[in-house]
């Protein structure tokens, strides 16, 4: 059955998850009982003829406003990012609280920005220093063994006279936006979508800008349901374009902070940790500007061995590092080839730069697969992250990925030569944070693609997608919001309107037997590194 057929009639729903777990109640959390079993087995069967009428029913989908339910910015909305719990000093807390330690929010973000000084310069001895792993040059450390710009003039960010959470200080981190992204569920439920803070430095002379993004990855509190259980999550965006300003505040003020029914909050540690969501900052307080990635992790050593949380650099996802498309990739160790390996696996990934038919221009939302041992831990804004650039001279290279492209053009029913191996290149580059953010300028990319560049003649006209004013991009109000409103539209009329659940089906699921199987086969790991597909979203975007 498919997980559409789910979602009109929650007690269906429960049936069916039920097949996946040998507990029939583990969709609403309780221990079923035999009556209740026999009960619910003939309610399921009234339900189903009754779900059967509905196949044209239509989905209760409210008109939404894109500057409501998928982003509230600053611009629009001060008073509801203006709340205690969304400044800086209290999503911390709140983050260390949720961990049961005793650490200083203010201390656990200067560690954080001392992982942008070298250990000589840095503000706390036993900090995570950008040259842990030995000085190359004088300009760079090593990250997942490529190049790792140490120091930066962020590392300013860890002294005693940084003063964060004060208003009054050019230093000061200030919340402009909140950010929907449900379009990055993954169509097997695995957890329920990326939900965003944006916060800004005061002080906004170039180069002295500093923004930070918490992307926290919200679990999926019924896996056994599938991406079914993530319905009142899309169910609760929607609405809020329903809503007025003081109530609208007060509910995103209880998903983020309090968690809304059955959902734990947005804020909490363990949704920035390894396997969940991440931190990224867009850092331009110094050349090259340059965008990174963080994630949390913790150890026992606190005073008395209690819990300290600290954040660690790790690598920008989907972002391979450019010297890898080029001819003149050194690396430290000699029996580092990931060039080669990385050339025969851009061959593989090339089917998903060149999508179907009318679907051609969507390449903006897509994410290119990378497998992290090629990701960089800098994304930069200059010549070293633009693909297109790095592949110059490589002769060999192009002419595989020319080869390799001739028969999916075809397959797409394009001309011959539609996209080269210099649009395969410049199209990855859109899919880097450099290249979204400026590296990617309006223009063709071969076949029918173009990209939407920033707009010179609006605010923000580059760098940024939401500015300290919580003005929003051209991209965002043309391209990524419409896309994502697609996306959370269409997930909330089919899985709330389309058809019934099977009568064979749902006497299936109460079968102790077939229970067990279903319970084991969920079990079972899946043998494949293949990344999940999303709902519609690219992480990078």
């Amino acid at each position: 059955m498919h997980l559409r057929y789910v979602f009109k009639f929650p007690f269906i729903a429960a049936v069916m998850c039920a097949a996946a777990s040998v507990s029939l109640g583990a969709c609403g959390g309780t221990d079923p009982v035999e009556d209740d079993v026999v009960a619910g087995a003939g309610e399921a069967q009234e339900l189903t003829a009754e779900s059967a009428e509905a196949l044209t029913c239509p989905a209760s989908v409210p008109l939404m406003d894109f500057r409501k339910s998928f982003i509230v910015t600053k611009e629009r909305d001060q008073a509801i990012l203006s709340q205690d719990g969304f400044k800086l000093q209290s999503v911390l807390q709140q983050i260390i609280d949720s961990e049961g330690s005793t650490q200083d929010p203010e201390e656990l973000y200067k560690r954080w920005w001392d992982t942008q000084n070298t250990a000589a310069n840095g503000a706390f001895p036993d900090a995570i220093h950008c040259d842990d792993n030995g000085m190359v040059d004088a300009s760079n450390g090593r990250l997942n063994g490529f190049p790792y710009a140490c120091p930066r003039p962020e590392g300013a960010l860890a002294q005693a006279d940084s003063h964060p959470f004060d208003p009054a200080d050019d230093d000061f981190m200030e919340p402009i936006a909140l950010v929907n992204r449900f379009d990055l569920v993954p169509v097997d439920g695995a957890h329920c979508g990326e939900y965003r803070i944006i916060y800004a430095k005061k002080s906004v002379g170039f180069p002295d800008r500093n923004f930070i993004i918490f992307e926290a990855q919200l679990p999926n509190p019924h896996p056994e349901c599938d991406v079914a259980a993530c319905l009142p999550v899309a169910q609760f965006w929607a609405d809020l374009s329903t809503l007025d300003d003081n109530t609208r505040k007060e509910k995103l003020k209880e998903f983020y902070i309090d968690g809304i029914p059955g959902f734990a909050p947005v804020i909490k540690a363990s949704h920035f940790m390894e396997g969940t969501g991440q931190i990224r900052t867009n850092q331009f307080m110094g050349f090259p500007w340059l965008l990174r990635e963080f994630k949390l992790d913790k150890d026992n050593n606190g005073p008395n061995s209690s819990v300290r949380l600290f954040v660690k650099p790790v690598t920008v996802k989907d972002n391979p590092f450019g010297g890898l498309f080029s001819t003149s990739y050194t690396p430290d160790n000699p029996n580092d080839n990931r060039d080669v390996l990385f050339q025969s696996s851009f061959l593989g990934a090339l089917d998903g730069l060149v999508p179907l038919g009318d679907e051609e221009n969507d390449i903006s939302l897509r994410t290119l697969p990378t497998p992290d041992v090629y990701n960089s831990g800098d994304s930069k804004v200059d010549s070293s992250n633009d693909y297109k650039a790095q592949i110059q001279g490589n002769t060999a290279f192009m002419t595989s990925i020319e080869t390799a492209l001739d028969p999916i053009l075809q397959n797409r029913s394009l001309w011959p030569n539609a996209v080269t191996a210099e649009d395969a290149a410049a199209r990855a580059t859109t899919q880097s944070c450099a290249g979204c953010h400026q590296l990617s300028e309006s223009g063709p990319l071969g076949g029918f693609h173009v990209w939407l560049g920033h707009d010179s003649s609006r605010t923000p006209s580059s760098f940024v997608h939401v500015n300290e004013q919580g003005e929003i991009s051209a991209q965002l109000e043309w391209k990524f919001l419409p896309h994502r409103w697609q996306v959370l539209e269409s997930f909330i009329e089919e899985k709330s309107c389309e058809a019934a659940c099977p009568s064979t089906a749902a006497s299936a699921a109460f079968s102790p037997l077939s229970a067990a199987v279903s319970a084991t086969s969920a079990d079972a790991p899946l043998e494949s590194d293949e990344p999940v597909p999303t709902l519609g979203g690219s992480t990078t975007h």
